[in-house]
């Protein structure tokens, strides 16, 4: 189980663990580019400026002190779509690397069910579509908590893509229209319109492609 905290405002200390090992957490900025950000500008009910994300498990350590403003959390579960291949990620600069990561709601008349089945069909059409996609993974959202968990109410999903540069995420996002239109024509489990995505990069203290 995987925790993704909103944080209203940015972490003032650095972090004292961080990495892809248990107990650790990563924390991700918004992006320095403006055009990155600008991109998938999806605001939403509640600001971020920061997401920290942790193992369910892993109590105060590695926690920011202070402590920044915090917004919803969200116990998830992880399914891989696939991982960066680790002899790319570290020759990769990793302030050039693009997280995007959206929290998705199903369509009306979607029950959660059919909503996975076609969020898990989705890895395969982002292989075949998105080639300059790095990594991807998803996760199901089991429980949202918080003081503003009501803010994040009908969220049941967090998608997390991965681009190796900035230039992918610019400009080689969809290689072709026709590939953006293919894909976009497989989004009918999705509402859109409440899509909420933040465009960052991790803190320097985890590398580009760590998670909890």
């Amino acid at each position: 189980m995987v925790r993704l905290m909103v944080l209203e405002s940015k972490p003032e200390v650095v972090l004292r663990a961080a990495g892809s090992t248990g107990g650790s957490e990563v924390i991700d900025t918004g992006h320095p580019d403006d055009a990155v950000r600008a991109k998938f500008r999806r605001p939403g009910p509640f600001p971020m400026v920061a997401l920290r994300w942790t193992g369910t498990g892993t109590g105060g350590a590695g926690t920011p002190e202070p402590a920044p403003s915090r917004g919803p959390w969200f116990d998830l579960v992880e399914h891989v779509g696939w991982l960066a291949p680790p002899g790319e990620v570290a020759s990769t600069d990793a302030a050039d690397v693009v997280k995007q990561v959206s929290f998705l709601h199903a369509s009306d008349g979607v029950t959660a069910s059919e909503f996975r089945a076609h969020y898990r069909d989705h890895v395969a059409l982002a292989r075949r579509l998105m080639p300059s996609l790095w990594q991807y993974l998803q996760y199901d959202v089991q429980v949202i908590g918080g003081d503003r968990a009501a803010l994040a109410s009908g969220v049941v999903a967090v998608s997390v893509l991965w681009f190796k540069t900035t230039a992918d995420f610019l400009h080689r996002y969809f290689l072709t229209p026709d590939d953006a239109e293919e894909f976009r024509s497989h989004e009918g489990f999705l509402d859109l319109t409440r899509a909420v995505t933040f465009v960052g990069t991790s803190h320097p203290t985890s590398g580009p492609v760590d998670r909890p």
